[in-house]
């Protein structure tokens, strides 16, 4: 057996080894919830909308948002087989189970969890697809030549926890992106773009489209309606379900980002500390116009002094790490593999980084699935506000949201160094 397979199975069994006993609760059973409605043929999309109607009916702020499903289709088309096997043998369709009824209707978490006897089978199958995606990263990244990469990222705690253990799905956006590099690099026009438009999954992906389109411009424009063509098809998923109902989707996917308040590693989270909502209106609407600002004038240099993919690529994703005003723990996965060929030292430090503060948010509930299985909800109650919750909520007085907060801001710093050092020796064109 090739070296390049065995290491990429070995990543698959370090991850299956933990995938059935943690979970991030609320992720995973919005996971759980959006295979339940799609195959009891419901619009997810309109569910999501209409809770977060309520939400605004009940708190009179139309900014606030149910935080259900708010992606784009085409994770709902990658998990169905395998939740469609998972049901085939015969497991509970909702194993993640709320006290008070349907998950949904808990539009603050205030909600006892509990589980059926299904759910690390549930885990172990409904990871799947994110862990084949760690995968074949690993092996691809072998097969191009960054065997020491492959071999780091395929051990890596960080990936292991998000993936293996937190079960986010930022692994798939990473392969869609890196195989997306890879076929510019081959002038796979066609399959590079169809591959980008899965990668728009998650909404950050679309960062680096002004790039590639400047870039397939340069080329010829042959190459960019190829590359066009294969984006068009992609997106046929996001198409249908805008039909159905163009209004729940555009909420659900793109006004819930937009909105959303300030969270995870990024300093602007202090504004959630303030008494002041004025204020905090101010300084995010400062904070989003330096945001645009820098991005612009990072295109500007990207496009102008012509720096190849690669790097434009790993500037981008810092710039997004950076300028985000929500920052969780698991977007730093598609950017990893990327800095690890530019600078490991650096990328393990942000990779420790990243660990530290997610271990810290909710590592210590992580094993709900264990915990929630065997104790009996009815004598401990077990409420979400504790799983989905962060070390603010836990500590007394200011402890948490300073220590949160100064850990943000410095790796605010550390990113925003890379961002400007990699910039800095990019203005040449090399990989």
């Amino acid at each position: 057996m090739e070296k390049a397979l065995k290491l990429a199975l070995l990543a698959a069994t370090l991850r299956l080894i933990v995938a059935p006993f943690f979970a991030h609760i609320w992720d995973v059973a919005t996971i759980q919830e959006t295979m339940f409605y799609t195959f009891s043929g419901e619009n997810v999309y309109r569910i999501v909308y209409t809770l977060s109607e309520k939400v605004q009916e009940s708190t009179g702020l139309q900014t606030l948002f149910y935080e259900g499903y708010a992606y784009l289709p085409h994770l709902i088309l990658i998990i169905c087989p395998f939740y469609f096997l998972y049901t085939l043998i015969g497991g509970d369709p909702r194993p993640i189970k709320g006290i008070e009824g349907s998950l949904a209707v808990s539009l603050y978490y205030k909600i006892n969890f509990y589980m059926s006897g299904d759910v690390f089978l549930f885990l172990s199958i409904v990871k799947l697809p994110m862990i084949i995606a760690d995968s074949i990263i690993v092996y691809t990244l072998y097969k191009i030549g960054y065997g020491r990469a492959a071999t780091i990222y395929a051990l890596s705690p960080y990936a292991i926890f998000i993936t293996g253990m937190w079960g986010m799905f930022d692994s798939i956006v990473a392969l869609c992106l890196l195989l997306t590099l890879i076929l510019l690099d081959r002038q796979k026009h066609a399959l590079a773009g169809l591959l980008y438009g899965f990668s728009l999954v998650k909404i950050y992906a679309a960062i680096p489209l002004p790039v590639i389109l400047a870039f397939l411009l340069r080329r010829g424009k042959r190459y960019l309606i190829l590359f066009l063509a294969g984006f068009a098809v992609s997106q046929v998923p996001t198409l249908l379900f805008a039909l159905l109902d163009f209004k729940s989707m555009l909420y659900s996917v793109f006004l819930v980002h937009m909105f959303r308040q300030p969270s995870g590693l990024t300093p602007l989270r202090v504004l959630n500390l303030a008494e002041n909502m004025e204020v905090s209106i101010v300084v995010g609407l400062v904070h989003t116009a330096i945001s645009i600002a820098v991005y612009i004038a990072i295109l500007y240099v990207l496009v102008k002094y012509r720096v190849d993919m690669w790097n434009a690529f790993t500037i981008l994703l810092l710039y997004f790490l950076a300028f985000s005003k929500v920052v969780h723990e698991q977007y730093y996965i598609p950017l990893y593999p990327l800095m690890l060929f530019k600078d490991e030292r650096r990328a393990r430090i942000v990779e420790a980084l990243f660990l530290v503060y997610g271990v810290i948010n909710v590592g210590v509930f992580l094993p709900a699935p264990i915990a929630l299985f065997i104790i009996d909800y009815r004598f401990v109650k077990f409420h979400s506000s504790l799983i989905y919750s962060d070390l603010g909520l836990l500590l007394a007085n200011m402890i948490g949201p300073i220590l949160m907060f100064a850990l943000s801001l410095t790796v605010f710093m550390v990113i925003l160094k890379i961002l400007l050092n990699s910039l800095k020796s990019s203005l040449t064109p090399s990989r």
